[in-house]
């Protein structure tokens, strides 16, 4: 499953506390900005207690995305060609209606490693080679599979905010959704 997305009753109040608390944040000339889990509770107590209460494994990283007005965030995977991060709960805050995320198969030798954000990904050499297998609008809190190729795109006159939550993960666990969330009833 590439990804999946979760009913939870109580998504317009997190999406409502982050987007307040976070509302001087996107003004800034930044592309992401980093913040560790306990620092949530303050910010978004609904989304917190939610969290804590379904997941299975500790969090590893918390981090806030934009992606800026009509831009597009190019064909990559999360990790490098050696290890990569195998998936994400992205949590959609602003400007996510008609922005798609789009997964593409890709040969293996069709990669190579770039930073981005800081972080090491591996992104496609040659874009023409995908072949595009499934693409959905992120308008909940959703899973989404951030170890097979995947690109975003914001055709909006706005910025799309969204916060990506990171679980832990080894080679024997992790790399599944409901290893490490309890998706029973969502």
């Amino acid at each position: 499953m590439i990804y999946r997305k979760l009913t939870v009753p109580s998504f317009s109040a997190m999406r409502a506390e982050l987007e307040q608390s976070t509302a001087t944040k996107i003004l800034e000339p930044i592309r992401y900005w980093d913040t560790e889990w306990p620092n949530i509770k303050p910010i978004s107590p609904t989304l917190y207690s939610f969290i804590n209460s379904k997941r299975k494994t500790l969090i590893r990283h918390c981090r806030f995305y934009l992606t800026p007005p009509n831009g597009i965030l190019p064909p990559h995977i999360d990790g490098s060609t050696a290890e990569r991060s195998p998936l994400s709960l992205i949590v959609p805050i602003v400007g996510f209606e008609n922005t798609k995320m789009t997964w593409y198969d890709n040969s293996p030798d069709n990669f190579e490693d770039h930073k981005t954000f800081g972080y090491t990904t591996a992104r496609t050499k040659n874009p023409m080679m995908l072949t595009k297998i499934e693409e959905t609008v992120i308008d909940t809190l959703t899973f989404v599979r951030t170890d097979v190729v995947h690109a975003i795109s914001n055709p909006n006159p706005t910025c799309r905010l969204i916060l990506s939550i990171r679980f832990n993960f080894s080679k024997e666990t992790g790399h599944n959704f409901d290893e490490v969330f309890d998706l029973a009833d969502l």
